[in-house]
């Protein structure tokens, strides 16, 4: 097994999903984390001077969340057995991912000149995506389980990922969607994730 590197800036935005898939597989790995004020000195290690970055034992060091992550639902068994199963759950990260990206835009820039378009973006985003993604956990077993069956995957994972601040800010935001404020409960009951979740480094954002 690879001695694995995260890096990444000292909260949880882009990288906790990785962190998450860590906790959920049992994997040891070393959490690197770095203050804004320090990246300009260190931008150039890294790949397109981007986090996060997960590093292998061997210096190899892979960018984009979504790489990472897929490398490791791969590795550690949290993809489907089908294949359109793993294109549902591609298909699934990929949206809430969108819905990630435009939020934390949003995040650190909403004090901003551009905060009112920042804050459009991803409401427009929020509402196009949620609805879809409410009726396709209806699909599986009457959305009592997860969103590909029965068993936990990297899309659930995503999933509460993407939705912990934007719920810690708006605890109403599941209002219109009961099903995933279930499904969020469901992934935060895990035993291994809600160990990861008390034990976690506390960070803001």
């Amino acid at each position: 097994m690879p001695n694995y590197t995260l890096h990444y800036f000292n909260g949880r935005g882009r990288a906790e999903i990785v962190r998450m898939m860590f906790a959920a597989a049992g994997v040891h790995y070393s959490d690197k984390r770095y203050e804004f004020s320090d990246w300009d000195s260190c931008r150039n290690d890294f790949p397109c001077n981007f986090l996060p970055c997960l590093e292998m034992g061997d210096g190899m060091r892979i960018p984009e969340t979504m790489s990472i992550c897929r490398y490791l639902a791969r590795e550690y068994d949290f993809y489907p057995s089908y294949s359109l199963d793993m294109m549902r759950c591609d298909y699934i990260c990929d949206c809430f991912y969108e819905i990630m990206h435009d939020y934390m835009r949003y995040y650190h820039w909403k004090n901003g000149r551009f905060r009112n378009y920042m804050y459009w973006r991803y409401m427009n985003t929020f509402s196009r995506i949620m609805p879809f993604m409410e009726r396709i956990l209806s699909m599986r077993n009457g959305s009592i389980q997860f969103f590909t069956g029965d068993m936990m995957m990297w899309c659930d994972m995503m999933f509460y990922c993407c939705m912990e601040h934007i719920y810690m800010e708006n605890p109403s935001v599941f209002r219109s969607y009961p099903r995933m404020m279930s499904l969020y409960n469901r992934v935060a009951g895990h035993p291994k994730i809600c160990s990861y979740l008390k034990n976690r480094c506390q960070t803001f954002w």
